[in-house]
């Protein structure tokens, strides 16, 4: 698997073949959004910090966080998430798969925007009732 940038900076659009977009292929949870850390004693820093911070994003991490928190996931188990924002409506997918023999449970679930937490709780107990613990359990 190449980086379609890569491969386009080189010239070879017409080598890719397929592109791993979601929603039919998911990231891990907060995968692509950038965060920077600063002392809790900096209020300097933290108001500096402030200025870069895009609220669509976070309320999306904060949603794919929850969910993976909720699996009790780690870096060591195939959990994959992916929010998006529609106007005021978030929408979260969810995945666990298992790497020993590729089987997985999929959950998506449409929420207000004003509550990740919520929706991430909503789809990890929905991934949860088709049987992802023993997948979790598994690795």
């Amino acid at each position: 698997v190449l980086a379609c940038a890569g491969l386009q900076r080189l010239g070879f659009d017409q080598r890719i073949r397929a592109r791993l977009d979601a929603p039919g292929w998911l990231p891990a949870p907060a995968q692509g959004a950038i965060a920077i850390e600063c002392r809790d004693d900096d209020p300097a820093t933290a108001a500096l910090c402030a200025e870069l911070d895009d609220p669509d994003t976070r309320a999306c991490v904060g949603a794919e966080r929850a969910m993976n928190r909720a699996l009790h996931g780690s870096c060591h188990v195939p959990v994959a998430a992916y929010a998006r924002l529609d106007g005021h409506a978030m929408h979260l997918s969810g995945l666990v798969g298992c790497a020993g023999d590729g089987r997985s449970v999929r959950a998506e679930a449409t929420a207000e925007r004003d509550d990740p937490e919520a929706l991430g709780i909503e789809v990890a107990q929905r991934l949860l009732a088709q049987g992802a613990r023993a997948l979790i359990d598994a690795q």
